[in-house]
């Protein structure tokens, strides 16, 4: 079997196991030198190779193997080339693994991009593509914000999930350890669409493209909409960590709603909102107190205080970007 010999950072070889116990014994080869043969995971010392523990070194060794003709020139590399064949078959194992491994990731991203191009195709019907794009692209800088921050908070979450006429939607994989924990979660996600409606509103000014200046205005909505003080919205999943009844005030913010957004639907949308919110508020309002439940709404006072600021300056970001927003679609109206 060739043997291979590397020595003061040159590769030599390939030798059969005679020739090399013979360089051993003249002293053209020392037993620490390392060594590689077929089958070897890495390289070893050459007295680890089978049959030359016992062979007699020479009392002086010379410094290198000699330039003899059955040595070649080095090799780059610390082991010898692998066929193509070889490399290739390495390749695909590895394509392989990665699949197996990075599978849920690959169909998570691949579940998100399919569904925001759904959700493109059908908008761009109605408001044209360009509105589409922008607006779909502001919704997943939102969802985005959700699964940045449950990152941050070590909870895993699926890929977003976008449904025309819906909005979108992560999933958490496992309960939240406490209300803090949850509002944190929640208020990564307008906050992301609070900034990345305030950047289209600045890009609009730059450009003075009106489309872009009415994609702003609506996600300043959307994300408005979704400070709502009422679970599953992002509003009542932050207010959980201040006091749960302000759940009481959501409800009569979305009876609110379905006046101003009279299209079919956002009231298809809150009408779930409701029925998806009535359970948890019968059972943390109305129903009985377990320590379970007591112990994941103690939220700390200082926390409280500071979420409640968190809370409240970020809609009051949401509610000037709106108002700026409309003032300059309403100006652009009356020319």
């Amino acid at each position: 079997m060739a043997l291979y010999i590397t020595r003061n950072g040159k590769q030599f070889g390939p030798y059969s196991l005679t020739e090399a116990k013979e360089h051993v014994r003249s002293g053209n080869v020392v037993m620490t030198d390392l060594a590689w043969q077929e089958g070897l995971p890495n390289w070893v010392p050459l007295n680890q190779i089978p049959g030359f523990a016992s062979v007699p070194p020479a009392r002086v060794p010379s410094p290198t193997p000699p330039a003899t003709p059955t040595i070649p020139a080095p090799l780059q590399g610390s082991r010898p080339q692998k066929t193509f064949i070889q490399n290739l078959w390495g390749w695909i194992v590895a394509g392989v693994v990665a699949l197996v491994k990075f599978k849920f990731l690959i169909f998570g991203a691949l579940k998100t991009s399919l569904s925001m191009l759904l959700m493109i195709w059908v908008y761009s019907w109605m408001f044209g593509w360009q509105f589409a794009a922008g607006l779909v692209f502001l919704i997943f800088v939102h969802e985005m914000g959700h699964v940045i921050a449950a990152k941050w908070l070590g909870m895993p979450v699926s890929a977003p999930l976008f449904i025309p006429f819906i909005g979108a939607s992560i999933i958490m994989k496992q309960s939240p350890r406490d209300a803090w924990t949850e509002a944190l979660m929640a208020y990564g996600g307008p906050f992301a669409g609070c900034v990345g409606s305030w950047i289209c509103w600045f890009i609009a000014l730059q450009l003075q493209e009106n489309w872009v200046m009415a994609v702003a205005s609506v996600s300043f909505v959307i994300n408005l909409f979704n400070m709502i003080p009422v679970p599953p919205l992002d509003g009542g999943r932050i207010c959980a960590a201040i006091s749960p009844w302000f759940w009481i005030i959501g409800l009569l913010l979305l009876g609110a709603s379905v006046i101003y957004f009279h299209a079919w639907n956002s009231i298809v949308i809150i009408v779930l909102v409701l029925i998806w919110a009535f359970p948890r508020i019968k059972q943390t309002l109305f129903g009985q107190t377990t320590p379970a439940m007591q112990a994941y709404y103690n939220t700390h006072i200082s926390n409280r205080f500071t979420m409640a600021l968190m809370y409240i300056g970020l809609i009051a970001a949401l509610l000037l970007g709106y108002w700026d927003a409309s003032n300059h679609l309403s100006h652009l109206s009356d020319y």
